[in-house]
C-alpha cells in the first residue's frame, strides 16, 4: 500500500505544444518511451532549471520543437503516468510553436504527430486541465 505523499514524490513538468496549421488549433503529440501511447512533452524537475526552462527543454528533447511559452499560462493537476501504475503532480505549461526540428536528440525513441486541438480536447480526462485549455488557447 503506498501513500500519497508517494505519489507525489516524482513531480513533472509538461508543456503542451500548439501550432496553428492552416485555418485550425492543432496540437503535437509524442509517443512514450515504453509504452508507445500518444503523450506530451513531460520530464522531471531539474535543480538548475525553472520550471519553464525545463518545459521548453522537453519540448526540444522530446519533440524537437521550438517556440514560445505563454506568460500566464501554468496549471498543476495530476496526471496519470504512461504506465498507468502512478498519478504524478504535474505542472504543465502552454508552448506556441515556432520552429520543428528535422533532426532533434530523441528522433530513435519517439515520434510526434499533430491533432486537432478538438481532438487533444477530448482526450483529456483532467476536468480543470481541459477548461483552463479551453479558455487560454486561441489563434
Amino acid at each position: 500500500m503506498t501513500s500519497k505523499k508517494q505519489h507525489h514524490k516524482k513531480k513533472r513538468i509538461a508543456v503542451v505544444p500548439v501550432v496553428m496549421s492552416k485555418t485550425k488549433l492543432k496540437v503535437y503529440l509524442i509517443t512514450s518511451r515504453q509504452e508507445r501511447q500518444w503523450i506530451i512533452p513531460t520530464g522531471k524537475l531539474e535543480k538548475k532549471l525553472s520550471n519553464r526552462q525545463v518545459a521548453a527543454l522537453e519540448a526540444f528533447e522530446e519533440a524537437g520543437i521550438l517556440g514560445k511559452l505563454d506568460k500566464h499560462f501554468r496549471e498543476q493537476v495530476l496526471l496519470q503516468s504512461p504506465s498507468g501504475k502512478n498519478k504524478r503532480k504535474t505542472t504543465i505549461f502552454l508552448l506556441y510553436v515556432k520552429r520543428t526540428l528535422k533532426f532533434w536528440p530523441e528522433i530513435h525513441d519517439r515520434k510526434r504527430k499533430l491533432v486537432s486541438l478538438k481532438k487533444y480536447l477530448k482526450s483529456i480526462s483532467n476536468k480543470k486541465l481541459k477548461r483552463k485549455l479551453t479558455k487560454n488557447i486561441h489563434a
